[in-house]
């Protein structure tokens, strides 16, 4: 491999320079070497892999590195594990995406001799803007679709975590070539120059607001994107689940990398009066997973001081404006603002003048409504943007057929939360304001794919077209086409 040191440099102009020399070594390439064999996609796609386990605990360890509390195990776990599985499944199945599709032939062409089908072809250069959050698999999962389909990668890591994109980008500097994959860990000037640059496809994981400025850079080439972002996904429990129960999935899914995940549940519809019984099972579940937060890398706290006083901000508009805040603490800590760690948060009562009725909150914090008919419920989600996810506790097949039909979201979960993403062949994204296009399986496969229309003619259908339209046209062609449209 052709390993290329210039990802040390510190100046983003330097970075900046580089990234059009790739980008073009990339073009220039793709277009001298022609579509990919199945044996060059599958070696791509496990030289990948080979680098996400080599470079598994350097990797954590940078991210630890960069929150100041991520235990680089439970980094393996969040990251790496599902990478990998993903990777592989999209490498076994790479053959079976590659041959295409037969379509039916129009009649009596088909009759006759012609022959439709769907060739799948590569885009070209894909770009791929990754997020913080969880930034080695959402910088590397998307290459097992992208690599199966033919197609170079540019990759940008996030410079919220520095020390994390750097070690991705020596990983996949040992690994690969330029001209196969690249990937760039700058600043402010670097992510700003990304998406001007006219990629065949562009990938953006992250905030509505960013995705605008992302999409109208993107526009200028009109560059199609796939924009995963995130939004206020719900939780509604029926009185028929399992309250205990329900409340240990949904904590799960709100403590997972300290809330900030884009699929964890934001907040949640309660039955009216079970909202203190719900609280008290939380806060059971709370304390046998983290006894103590302050001081325990697996409690992983903010990213950053903006993130940690962004949050802070909305409990404390909500209290204000007279919302019910309940801490759950059970070593009952003192927590100092320089560890950026805050207790599981419960708000209750909250209006919808208040900051953390409208924005994303993606930290420990969980807001709680309560309903006395479902469909109120229904009504509350479909008044808003929609969702990337909603989530359904509850053996009401009827109220989750409602659940279902009634409302949109990017994916729905019956009886846990986030667990969909580890479907690998589910399609994975968003909707409206959670975000636009698929992937993981074979809809990743497409998204990072041109469905060339193939028609291969016969003499005979060819013979049978002109009976039908020809020039200069004849009475016969007057009464073929008579016969169609009476």
């Amino acid at each position: 491999m052709v390993a290329n040191s210039e990802f040390t440099q510190s100046s983003d102009t330097i970075l900046i320079d580089r990234l059009h020399r790739v980008f073009a070594a990339q073009q220039k390439s793709f277009v001298e070497d022609g579509e990919p064999d199945l044996k060059t996609r599958k070696d791509r796609i496990s030289r990948v892999i080979a680098l996400a386990i080599k470079y598994a605990d350097r990797i954590t360890e940078a991210t630890h590195a960069d929150y100041g509390s991520r235990d680089p195990e439970l980094g393996k776990a969040l990251d790496v594990v599902g990478l990998i599985d993903g990777l592989k499944a999209d490498r076994s199945a790479t053959s079976g995406f590659m041959r295409g599709e037969r379509r039916a032939s129009a009649f009596p062409l088909g009759l006759l001799g012609g022959r439709s089908r769907v060739h799948y072809e590569p885009l070209g250069v894909i770009g791929n803007i990754s997020p913080w959050n969880f930034p080695i698999n959402l910088s590397l999962s998307m290459l097992g679709a992208a690599f199966g389909a033919g197609n170079r990668v540019i990759l940008k890591p996030s410079d919220q975590t520095p020390l994390t994109s750097h070690a991705i980008a020596e990983a996949v500097a040992e690994y690969f070539d330029d001209v196969e994959l690249a990937a760039f860990a700058g600043g402010l000037d670097l992510a700003v120059e990304f998406p001007k640059l006219p990629f065949d496809h562009l990938m953006f994981t992250g905030s509505p607001a960013l995705a605008r400025i992302v999409c109208a850079e993107a526009a200028k080439n009109l560059t199609p994107v796939t924009l995963e972002l995130g939004g206020k996904s719900p939780v509604i429990v029926s009185r028929t689940a399992d309250l205990a129960e329900s409340a240990r999935r949904i904590m799960w899914g709100k403590c997972l990398n300290g809330g900030q995940v884009c699929l964890a549940p934001d907040y949640g519809f309660i039955p009216a009066g079970s909202e203190s019984a719900f609280i008290e099972a939380a806060d059971k579940v709370v304390r046998e997973m983290f006894p103590t937060m302050v001081d325990n890398d697996q409690y992983v706290n903010f990213v950053n001081e903006r993130h940690y006083e962004r949050v802070l901000g909305y409990i404390d508009d909500a209290r204000g404006k007279g919302a019910q805040i309940i801490e759950v603490n059970p070593a009952s800590e003192r927590f100092p603002s320089d560890a950026r760690k805050m207790p599981i948060t419960f708000v209750l009562n909250a209006t919808d003048d208040m900051l953390i009725s409208r924005e994303e909150i993606f930290g420990p914090v969980f807001l709680i409504r309560t309903y006395t008919a479902f469909s109120d419920a229904i009504d509350y989600i479909n008044a808003r943007p929609k969702p990337l996810a909603l989530y359904y506790f509850g053996e009401d097949d009827k109220e989750w057929q409602t659940a279902l039909t009634k409302t949109s979201s990017g994916g729905a979960v019956r009886n846990d939360v986030v667990v969909h993403y580890m479907q690998h062949q589910l399609p994975f994204g968003g909707v409206g304001n959670s975000g636009t296009g698929r992937y993981h399986g074979i809809e990743g496969f497409k998204r990072f794919s041109n469905a060339r229309g193939v028609y291969e003619q016969s003499n005979t259908a060819a013979k049978a077209l002109r009976m039908a339209l020809n020039f200069p046209m004849k009475s016969l062609h007057r009464k073929v086409i008579k016969a169609k449209i009476r």
